[in-house]
């Protein structure tokens, strides 16, 4: 058995004006607000202390706009940043950019529930998967994702990561997105979902003999460690 192991940090990005308005934001994107960049660079410079061998983004530029100002604040801007488009958000289709209150509104009616706490309630661990299914159904133009393909690319998506760094030891930081984070997590252990992940957590993840861990889940200690650095 090998004793190497893959640490991943994976980040939710920044704040968005999207995020900030309350609007859907999966396949669309706005850039990162002043809160947005300031707290992505608390983050950079709480990773000083760790070394990257290689950083991955999805491909929206929130992501990128996010790795590049952690790159340039933990003081490992000569990384080159590997945007990988199976990070990507789920995709929300003719209800990218509606105010999220109206989208899950939609959905609540569908479903027969007064409220997103009665469905996650009834529907527990699998209440994204819920969701997300009935944003499809609901969807008459056709152009939201599938959840098990959606599925298919993170788990894609991961392998990538753990195929291009099997050196031992290595750290690889991922800056993704809030539901394809949970959905990550989901892989494996359902009951460490946290609807509430905040931009700019940590979630980290081990693999080592051939199985994946999840170590920590919405770690914002990083963020407050780089809040004492002095610039």
């Amino acid at each position: 058995m090998t004793t190497e192991k893959l640490n991943v940090y994976l980040v939710r990005h920044g704040k968005t004006m999207f995020n900030t308005s309350r609007r859907v934001q999966g396949w669309s994107d706005t850039p990162l607000t002043n809160e947005g960049i300031e707290v992505a660079e608390f983050l950079g410079r709480g990773l000083r202390e760790t070394p990257f061998d290689a950083i991955y983004t999805s491909d929206r530029g929130r992501t990128i706009e996010t790795a590049g100002i952690i790159l340039r604040e933990s003081k490992q801007a000569h990384l080159e940043i590997n945007e990988l488009r199976d990070f990507r958000e789920f995709g929300f289709g003719k209800f990218e950019g509606e105010y999220e209150d109206i989208m899950f509104g939609k959905v609540m009616e569908h479903l027969g529930f007064q409220s997103m706490e009665e469905a996650f309630e009834k529907f527990g661990d699998d209440g994204y998967q819920i969701v997300s299914e009935t944003v499809e159904k609901i969807d008459e133009t056709g152009m939201s994702e599938n959840w098990d393909v959606m599925v298919a690319r993170l788990k894609n998506a991961l392998d990538t990561v753990r195929r291009e760094n099997q050196t031992e030891n290595a750290n690889v930081l991922v800056v993704s997105h809030g539901m394809a984070i949970n959905t990550i997590i989901s892989f494996f252990d359902k009951s460490l979902i946290n609807p509430d992940l905040a931009n700019a957590s940590v979630t980290r993840l081990g693999f080592e003999n051939g199985e994946w861990t999840i170590e920590t889940v919405n770690d914002l200690s990083y963020i407050e460690a780089g809040k004492l650095v002095l610039v």
